[in-house]
């Protein structure tokens, strides 16, 4: 739970980031492509939906309250919830952390092969 409560806050300032640069481009007179513009108001209710959400998390209850709490929240307002929050996309990074991970055991198995070949 607290990793992926990391990993979303992460992804939050990795997108805020990218809308900065989106913005900063727009006010230096460039015309945002729909995605950009896309991407800019997801972030933007991103911000604006973390606050509510982290108010409701300060509140001193029991984690099993926190838990109902969020079940409630992604049950009947699951727009409140921040994008970088989801279980997608919190899923989406756990896979591409696998997939490194693999890479980099697969390329150090290949080592060991290729030293022992080479013996």
């Amino acid at each position: 739970m607290m990793k992926d409560l990391w990993m979303g806050t992460r992804l939050l300032f990795i997108d805020i980031s990218a809308a900065l640069c989106i913005l900063q481009k727009r006010i230096s007179g460039h015309k945002l492509t729909k995605r950009e513009m896309k991407k800019l108001k997801r972030v933007l209710n991103d911000i604006i939906s973390v606050v509510p959400v982290a108010i409701l998390m300060l509140i001193p209850v029991s984690a099993i309250g926190h838990a109902a709490i969020l079940a409630a929240i992604k049950k009947y307002l699951p727009s409140l919830i921040p994008s970088p929050y989801s279980s997608e996309r919190l899923d989406v990074i756990k896979q591409l952390k696998r997939t490194k991970k693999m890479d980099i055991q697969s390329s150090s198995n290949l080592k060991v092969s290729s030293s022992v070949l080479a013996e």
